[in-house]
């Protein structure tokens, strides 16, 4: 996933609702009757919270953030529900966001540009080693991070990266890269349709 600058207007936040519309559904997973009791469901309380945080951020740009004290009724009844979490309104996630065991925790730092579909077992920080900027911490597509692991950066982390329990990411991933480890390493590499395996995570 390439960096690019911020856009605001409406229709970047009404895409924010419809990512939200599609990520419900990924969570309830076509179960009609979970839709009776999705608001006691953590994960959908962490998903409603960041969407429409978001969606105000991109309709209203800066002055969001002195605006924002409108949803400390939402997010007040969204927290006594579950909702635990420090995902910043400014991050950029993709659509398809997956939060398993978010009562474990989930922070993205508000720079970070998170590609879809990624998913977070739970206990994760997208953070950074020092300061960054936008475009100094960026995910893939079809990231997957393990429990408590973290990517901290600046970093850029490929498309179908697999990060393992408790790793900590500091070094840029390939594409499909499968790595561990404190600081982590890729175990398996890809090199076009190949899969090539690395024990010494070299």
């Amino acid at each position: 996933m390439e960096y690019r600058a911020r856009v605001f207007g409406w229709k970047e936040a009404i895409d924010q609702w419809k990512f939200l519309w599609h990520e419900l559904f990924l969570l309830l997973e076509k179960k009609p009757m979970r839709w009776l009791i999705f608001l006691f469901e953590p994960s959908a309380s962490v998903i409603i919270s960041y969407r429409i945080d978001r969606s105000g951020y991109l309709l209203f740009g800066e002055s969001w953030t002195a605006l924002r004290i409108l949803l400390v009724p939402l997010n007040t009844f969204l927290a006594l529900l579950g909702c635990r979490h420090e995902i910043c309104w400014k991050a950029e996630v993709g659509k398809g966001l997956r939060i398993i065991h978010p009562t474990l925790g989930a922070v993205i730092h508000g720079e970070a540009v998170v590609g879809e579909n990624c998913v977070l077992i739970g206990g994760n920080c997208l953070g950074g080693r020092k300061p960054i900027r936008r475009g100094q911490l960026i995910l893939g597509d079809d990231v997957v991070l393990g429990i408590h692991s973290c990517v901290l950066g600046p970093v850029r982390i490929g498309n179908g990266v697999q990060i393992g329990a408790g790793a900590v990411v500091i070094h840029d991933q390939e594409d499909g890269a499968v790595v561990v480890g404190i600081p982590a390493r890729a175990i398996v590499k890809r090199k076009g349709n190949q899969e090539m395996k690395n024990e010494r995570g070299e």
